[in-house]
């Protein structure tokens, strides 16, 4: 009971350790090459947070075998080195340690959180798992089978075959297009040998960012990252091809029984390194993506009453940017609501956001940006973010002032180069019996 409690506790500690300003002093360090090392060391509680992100995302994934970098990535805590599964969990839990996983598109992104005290111990497990998984025949089919669940859930969720079919049309034949989770086909025929030579290619140095908060020194980390990443493979990941196309403007249609389809619609965009991006995020606030205070929201929710919920975002992906939302709506109020969104669009790039919104955007941004960095667990994370997207780890200071500098002429200009609906892909999961507005 005293040991279930204390683990309870650290787990709050985790949760709500706050950082303040510290992750505003960030410093790089040069501990293993081909790795970057940002730190932002907070001696406030004794904890450690770390994001590691390996170029080892879904769209590493060879031909046939979609869903091996996630399924890779889902393996990563069911053993290493001699301890099996249960063996690896346990250590983990005895120590309070927390491990965790997640796979987008272009990276394989793990995360650690753990007590000073147990940082040891926690960097030895992970340090374990990353050179010496085992890939037991019992982990590898219990795991299968629940991804091959997922995809069975998947498919009977109308936002989640929007989602997936949009990357299909959109990406077209780019790697991008396939399945982060994976394919029934593709999951099914991945191997052992298929998970060893993928870990031995992907989990490497080689453009590995590893982002640090919390109660730890340089000397103490570079210990640390050396025990945990110095024995893999300093060698790097090819790079990733550039579309050859973004989008296929138009309606694109998915059937499924259900009361509620759901749209997903984008257009081509920034890359995060486009000296624009930040005025685009700006502008992309505006008309989408501040919640109750966009633009879409007032004019699809408030006052036609067409959905509970719409949303935008300006994803950056390493090869491709774009401008994504998403909504959904009744059967019969699908065409009328797309055409409520490329209305509110056309307005947006013709005449840009009021000099009252930019404000209002700004003073969000700005003012929420500190609430990232409220834990270590979330300054790690944030820190992980700038590093994939390619950022000086200077640019945690410059951030606030960069978009202050925003002019109103600045986003009135990206608006109207880069939001024009007549390039919209729209992609529909569901029925649409109302007629084309």
């Amino acid at each position: 009971m005293r040991k279930r409690l204390f683990v309870a506790c650290t787990a709050a500690l985790i949760a709500f350790a706050p950082v303040g300003a510290s992750a505003f002093g960030a410093k790089a360090l040069k501990i293993v090459k081909g790795a970057d090392v940002w730190l932002a060391e907070d001696h406030t509680l004794p904890m450690v947070a770390m994001v590691a992100a390996f170029p080892a995302g879904s769209a590493y994934d060879p031909k046939g075998k979609d869903g091996l970098a996630e399924f890779a990535g889902s393996l990563l805590d069911e053993g290493a080195g001699k301890l099996d599964s249960k063996a690896f969990h346990d250590a983990l839990a005895d120590k309070a340690i927390q491990l965790s996983v997640d796979t987008d598109r272009d990276w394989t992104i793990v995360s650690l959180v753990t007590l000073t005290a147990n940082a040891k111990d926690a960097y030895k497990l992970l340090g374990a798992a990353l050179a010496h998984p085992r890939f037991d025949v019992d982990a590898i089919a219990r795991v299968r089978a629940q991804m091959l669940q997922n995809l069975k859930q998947q498919d009977e969720d109308p936002a989640e075959v929007a989602t997936r079919d949009f990357h299909q049309v959109f990406f077209g034949p780019h790697p991008y297009a396939h399945p982060s989770e994976g394919t029934g086909p593709g999951l099914t025929s991945i191997t052992r040998g298929d998970l060893q030579g993928f870990t031995a290619r992907h989990w490497v140095r080689g453009g590995l960012k590893i982002a640090v908060a919390g109660d730890v020194n340089a000397a103490t980390l570079t210990a640390l990252i050396k025990t945990t990443f110095g024995t893999l493979s300093g060698a790097t990941p090819p790079a990733l091809p550039k579309p050859a196309r973004l989008g296929a403007p138009g309606m694109h249609v998915f059937a499924m029984p259900v009361p509620q389809p759901n749209a997903v619609f984008a257009l081509p965009g920034l890359l995060r390194s486009d000296p624009d991006y930040l005025t685009a995020y700006v502008a992309n606030y505006i008309l989408g993506g501040g919640g109750f205070s966009s633009r879409l929201t007032n004019e699809v929710r408030e006052k036609r009453g067409l959905t509970y919920d719409i949303s935008t975002d300006v994803p950056a992906l390493r090869k491709a940017g774009l401008f994504e939302g998403t909504v959904a709506t009744r059967a019969d109020a699908m065409n009328q609501t797309l055409a409520a969104v490329r209305d509110t669009m056309t307005k947006f790039a013709a005449d840009g956001p009021t000099a009252q919104e930019l404000a209002d955007a700004k003073t969000y941004l700005t003012g929420s940006y500190p609430l990232a960095f409220s834990s270590n667990a979330g300054t790690a994370g944030q820190l992980s973010s700038f590093q994939r997207a390619g950022m000086p780890v200077d640019y945690v200071a410059k951030r606030n002032s960069l978009i202050n500098a925003i002019s109103l002429d600045d986003v009135r200009r990206v608006a109207k180069k880069w939001f024009d609906p007549r390039r919209l892909t729209v992609v529909v999961a569901g029925t649409m019996t109302d007629k084309k507005h």
